[in-house]
């Protein structure tokens, strides 16, 4: 069975959540390094995804003239 496709949206819920967990006093520091690898990928894909977006934006406006 296969994820489901990672949106920003998703990515963005999943970071807050893994923000949440670090600052809860019941995160273990061996939970860290995964929560922190976990953010990391996340992080990536949103800025790829804004990155996207914004070369896609700009094309898209600079077409209209």
């Amino acid at each position: 069975m296969s994820e489901p496709k990672l949106t920003y949206s998703s990515a963005i819920s999943e970071l807050e959540e893994i923000v949440a967990k670090m600052q809860s006093p019941q995160c273990e520091v061996d939970q860290l390094c995964d929560l922190t690898r976990r953010a990391t990928v996340l992080l990536r894909f949103c800025r790829t995804k804004l990155t996207e977006t914004d070369q896609d934006l700009v094309k898209l406006l600079d077409n209209i003239d």
